[in-house]
């Protein structure tokens, strides 16, 4: 029979790594949804959205060549359809 191994998962330490990877993806196509990248003027709508949400902000920021931290009424639409809200 096979030795059988406990491991023991720190989640805390292990979502920490996560986000700090992510961070790392922010403006490529590998972005998971975790970190941050949006301006001050989206924080409410963006830090409240899922992560497959703010996946698709990002997707659509990069497709429409804007600032992925910038502020204008192309962001504001973009995160309009994308979270189903109005942006002001």
């Amino acid at each position: 029979m096979p030795k059988i191994t406990t491991v023991t998962i720190n989640t805390k330490q292990a979502f920490e790594d996560i986000f700090a990877l992510d961070r790392q993806y922010i403006g490529s196509s590998a972005y998971m949804g975790l970190a941050y990248f949006w301006n001050y003027d989206f924080r409410h709508y963006l830090r409240d959205a899922s992560q497959h949400q703010r996946k698709l902000v990002h997707q659509q920021l990069l497709k429409a060549n804007l600032s992925l931290n910038g502020s204008s009424a192309a962001h504001e639409q973009i995160i309009s359809k994308v979270l189903k809200i109005k942006v002001s």
